[in-house]
This record gives C-alpha cells, structure tokens and sequence, in this order.
C-alpha cells in the first residue's frame, strides 16, 4: 500500500509501530514523548522515526555520515524544525532555540570538530523527549541539575540558575543583563576603535606628506648624526615576545572556535579529529603564558630598578591630555608646531593601561570559563555566560585594538615603515628618537654631557644607551 493509505504499515502514524515490532523499548518510549503524542493526536508535521533516521539508507548513529550521529544531530535532525520561521509560529514554540544553541559553547564545540560536547539529545533525550513542564522530562526544572550532572559531575541546582538558550544580542530576551554587556562592547568598540581610526588617519596623512615632501626636494632632510638608543632592554624585549606569541597564539585559537566554519579555520580543523582537542589545548597554554608573563612584568616593574623607573615614566599625567589636543590641532593644520613627547607619550601610555587591563579582564573571564564545573556551581550559569560574553566582546576590542593601534605605530606609520625594530634589537637610531621621543632625546644628551665632562666615558654609555 502507499504511505497516503491510512492502513499502510509506513503511513505516518503507523511508521513508529512498524519500526516497534523490533525496537520495542525505543517504540515504547517514542510514544510517550512530545513527538509520538502529537503524531497519535493527527499532528502532521510532528516527527517520527523516519523524520530522523532516514527511510530506506538508514545509518547507525556512530556513522558519521548518520543524521543522527552525534555530530549531525543538532544541526540535521534537531534545526529543521526548531528553526523553521513557520512550524515555531503554526505551534506557538520558540523559533531561536537552535540558534542560542549554535552559539553556544556546546553548538560551537561540535561544528569545530568536538565528539564529546553536549549536542540537543544530551540534555532533551532521544526518543524520550518531553517538555519541560512534564516531572518526567530530562529538562524539568527539579530535574536539570542531574542531566547536567551527565557530563559535568557534581553539577548542582546553580547550574541551572540562568536561561539555557540565550542570545546576548536579543534584545527581548529574558536575561537582559547579557543584552546589556554585549551593547556595552559593542558601542565601546566602535567609539574606541573608530576614534583610533580617526586618529591614525589623520596621523598618517599629515607624516605621509611629509615623508613625500622629504623625497621631492621640497624641504631638506634635517641632518642626524646616527647613533643608536636604548629603548627596550633584553629581559623586555623578551617579556614582549613572550606578550607577543601568548596574544596571537590566543586569537587564533579563541576565534577559530567562535567561527568554526571560517575560510581560514576549517581546512586546519578538517585535518584531523584531533585538531579541536589541539586547538584547545594550544588555548590555554597561551593563556598560562601570558598569565605567567604579566606576573614577571608585575615583579620586574615593583622591584627592578630599570622597570620602576618604566612604571613611573608609564604613569599618566595632565600633559598627555594636553599632548593629545595639540596633535590633533597639528594633524589638522590648525597648529605648525608638532607637541613634543618624552619617553612615553599619550599614545604609549594608553595602549598599555588598555593592554593591562586587557589581561586581567581575558585572565579572570579565562579562568571562569576554564574551570566550568566549579564556577557554574558557584555563580550559576547566567553568571558564566556574562563571563563568556565579556571574555568574547574583549577578545575583539583587544585584537582590534592592537591592529588599528599598535600595528599602526610601529609598522604603518610612514615615519617607522616598514617597521620599528625596537621590539628586536632594542634601539632606536636619533632619528626616530628626534621624530617621536625628543625630549627624551634631549634629556639622554644631557645625561651624556653630564658624564662626559665628569670624564667618566663607560657612564656615558650606560646614560644614553648608545651602542655604536
């Protein structure tokens, strides 16, 4: 008989019947949940058997080519419906449960490449899904802390103290608080770094000119003796490198999962199924390098004597506000004159005191995140997510930052193209201190004046850095 028969055997009532005559126990379950109630009361578009497995190619679930594999089931089985604009609307169900779950750690775990991480069946069941409202179902409030309890031992009732499907951008969602931190970041990364646009873009427009004026003969080169200065020493050059791996070895990995699909990510995560364990492991060795190496710096500025010295120099003052009108001033040709910087101008100083704050807002989110089992036990799962909200929104004002900011400064800036090698040989030459740092010029060739006429030649060289 066709299917359209009502007395078929594959006719849509009657399709989990006909499987039960050898899967007894999943029938017997199937027609108890949410689904085989609503087909047995005429629900057409209500799943069954074959809506999961397939009809005539059905595969087991530890196939990967399965529907209803581990890895498929979510985004193959559980989406077609659950994201469906229609069914949701025709039904009365929440049309962005799929989606919360996609963005979610356990949605973005499983298309990075994870075998383990919860998909939709791990919390709502199988063939034994209910409703919440429902004292039997898996996801009944008095009930969640046990099905959370299946993967993450000794999860308690706090795991459950927030929304399981949340969007931090919905604003009509219901923990409002994640809405919230995620406009935050958001209207503070786009006053931030286009302010940073702004200002480089007008930085490099008047430096261009004149870098362009030097090569046309149209005003001379002034004449700079060429001695080199110390800008950075070894034990900085090496915390900066430490800085410098840890920062991008972290962006890599952390966006690699957050956009799991990316051009640039799934070639490298469809090389191996080990490649997401890798990938997460590579994470959080970063991030205990860069803990480990904020930790130094703090030491080395607190009992160092060359970093206390850094510290104090770092600390802002009323002059880099000033500073920051006069460059603008300049950059606009309101003002001929170009403010003069000392060891750090506004422009260091800023990037710094974001950087530090940077480390500890990533290090304290990071550690939420990391150990999951215990801070969802302590502070909840609405708390855990605002963790992961804010360590997300950081991790793009920090990148960007350091794109638009520093890598402007030190790669793109016409007067330090292609690049300020500070970073690694330690030195600037006098050309680049008279352009950026005179004062601290000016004050290096005191201190070596100073020496000189005490006679003392290694003193000298010790006061200015120089390396001939």
């Amino acid at each position: 008989m066709k299917g359209s028969n009502p007395s078929s055997l594959v006719a849509r009532k009657n399709v989990a019947s006909t499987c039960g005559q050898c899967h007894l126990d999943v029938v017997a379950q199937y027609k108890e949940s949410i689904h085989g109630t609503a087909v047995a009361s005429g629900v057409k578009e209500s799943a069954t058997c074959t809506d999961c497995h397939g009809e005539h190619n059905i595969l087991s679930p530890k196939d990967t080519r399965s529907p209803v594999a581990a890895r498929n089931v979510s985004s193959q089985v559980c989406s077609p419906c659950h994201g469906s604009v229609k069914l949701t609307q025709k039904y009365g169900l929440a049309s962005d449960r799929f989606q919360s779950f996609a963005d979610s750690y356990h949605g973005l775990a499983g298309r990075a490449g994870s075998v383990e991480v919860a998909n939709c069946a791990s919390c709502h069941g199988v063939h034994d899904i209910k409703p919440s409202s429902d004292s039997t179902s898996r996801i009944n409030k008095a009930n969640l802390a046990r099905t959370c309890g299946t993967c993450h031992p000794g999860a308690n009732e706090k795991f459950a103290n927030g929304l399981v499907h949340v969007i931090a951008t919905d604003a009509k969602g219901e923990d409002q608080i994640l809405y919230l931190v995620s406009s935050g970041y958001i209207i503070l990364i786009v006053v931030l770094i286009g302010g940073m646009f702004l200002h480089n873009l007008l930085d490099f427009i008047r430096k261009s000119r004149k870098q362009l004026m030097y090569r046309r003969g149209l005003i001379p080169r002034p004449p700079v003796p060429h001695r080199l200065y110390l800008r950075m020493s070894l034990s900085e050059r090496i915390q900066h490198g430490l800085l410098l791996t840890s920062f991008i070895t972290l962006v890599l990995t952390g966006f690699a999962l957050r956009f799991p699909d990316a051009w640039w990510v799934a070639p490298v995560r469809n090389l191996s199924p080990w490649m997401f364990e890798l990938r997460s492991l590579l994470h959080r060795i970063a991030a205990v390098l860069m803990v480990c190496a904020s930790l130094y710096h703090v030491y080395y500025l607190l009992f160092v004597p060359r970093g206390k010295q850094l510290l104090r120099d770092l600390i802002p003052v009323r002059q880099d506000i000033t500073d920051a009108f006069k460059v603008l001033k300049y950059n606009l040709g309101f003002s001929k004159e170009k403010p003069k910087f000392g060891r750090f101008s506004y422009i260091e100083k800023s990037e710094y005191w974001a950087l530090v704050w940077g480390t500890v807002v990533m290090a304290a989110t990071g550690v939420v995140m990391w150990l999951d089992n215990t801070f969802l036990g302590l502070l909840g799962k609405l708390w855990w997510d605002v963790a992961r909200t804010v360590h997300y929104y950081e991790a793009w004002l920090a990148t960007l930052a350091i794109v638009v900011w520093h890598f402007y400064f030190v790669i793109f800036n016409p007067d330090s193209y292609p690049i300020n090698l500070a970073f690694w040989k330690g030195t600037l030459t006098e050309e680049e201190m008279e352009e950026e740092h005179p004062l601290e010029l000016e004050r290096l060739k005191d201190l070596d004046r100073q020496a000189e006429a005490s006679g003392d030649e290694e003193e000298a060289i010790e006061a200015n850095g120089d390396q001939k």
